[in-house]
């Protein structure tokens, strides 16, 4: 039975599906899925890699899809924070959240939650988009912050997470991160084409060297601490080199210069085009083009005779 959050990937691609797999599955054993939709990721889980896999999921239809690949299924929602009663005395090697704590209200408690489920040396795989693309800045700088029913701007997603904020989270709740994996799909995705073409140059050339710009989602494998670290208010290196390298007034002002420039280029030229061909008209019309038009196909006809 087929189900809108049913699709397909390749267990051994290098997409975020496939690599959450890879890294859930590696320890094998029980995994807690939150969010387990129609099964598309179970199913690799438990046949792929030998998984025993508890679902949670909410939606009834989705559920009934993932059944068959699961040890059982837990209908809850997770923004109830009693959804865990089912469960709660189970301990689990891995816990997956593939992009889900974007659309809780709380994620942190969510979080802390399930630490408390894992096994000694039990770890989280969590996944979630990157509202650092270079394409949301692109979208921000025209003014914009277009939702959408799916991809980056998500409109059912609650939260936003660079891969500095998740890790951030990760720490307060309990967290370290051992593993980030960015999955990268170029800074001119398809999704922001509309707003790079409005940018200045200098503007687009600063965006493409972001050094978080290339990741559309982020991947961590995170184990349980002793305690919870506080929120650190600091900025990478790469970061603050990235912004030491903003345009300066005088990169923009030459750009907003040559793009006069050529305008005025173009609408000449344009202008020398429509002149060129109204001149071309013109002789076309004439009598001597016409005599010589005439002219040609006599001696044409006169050749092919005489051959």
């Amino acid at each position: 039975m087929a189900h809108r959050y049913s699709y397909q990937f390749d267990p051994d691609d290098n997409g975020t599906a496939a690599q959450v797999c890879r890294l859930a599955g590696s320890r094998g054993g029980k995994v807690l899925e939150l969010g387990c939709a129609a099964g598309t990721m179970t199913q690799v889980l438990s046949r792929h890699y030998g998984c025993e896999v508890t679902g949670v999921e909410c939606d009834v239809l989705a559920a009934k899809v993932a059944k068959p690949y699961c040890a059982r299924v837990i209908m809850a929602d997770l923004n109830d924070p009693l959804w865990i009663s089912a469960i709660s005395s189970e301990r689990f090697d891995t816990v997956v959240a593939a992009d889900v704590l974007e659309h809780l209200r709380d994620p942190a408690t969510c979080l802390r939650q399930v630490r408390n489920m894992l096994t000694a040396d039990g770890q989280v795989v969590i996944s979630v988009p990157n509202i650092a693309h270079s394409g949301v800045l692109a979208a921000l700088f025209n003014n914009d912050f277009p939702y959408r029913d799916t991809g980056l701007l998500d409109r059912t997603h609650t939260h936003f997470f660079t891969s500095r904020t998740l890790e951030c989270m990760l720490a307060q709740t309990g967290f370290a991160v051992e593993a980030m994996l960015p999955i990268n799909a170029g800074r001119w995705h398809e999704e922001f084409r509309r707003f790079w073409e409005k940018l200045p140059r200098p503007i687009v050339d600063w965006l493409a060297t972001n050094p978080a710009g290339a990741a559309y989602q982020i991947i961590v494998r995170a184990v349980p601490t002793a305690t919870e670290l506080s929120y650190i208010d600091d900025i990478s290196t790469s970061n603050r080199e990235w912004l030491e390298q903003w345009p300066s007034a005088t990169d923009l002002g030459r750009n907003e210069q040559g793009d006069a420039d050529l305008h005025s280029r173009i609408a000449s030229l344009m202008v020398e085009r429509d002149e060129a061909l109204a001149r071309l008209a013109a002789i076309e019309q004439s009598w001597a083009w016409r005599f010589c038009k005439l002219y040609r196909w006599l001696r044409r006809q006169t050749r092919s005779s005489s051959s």
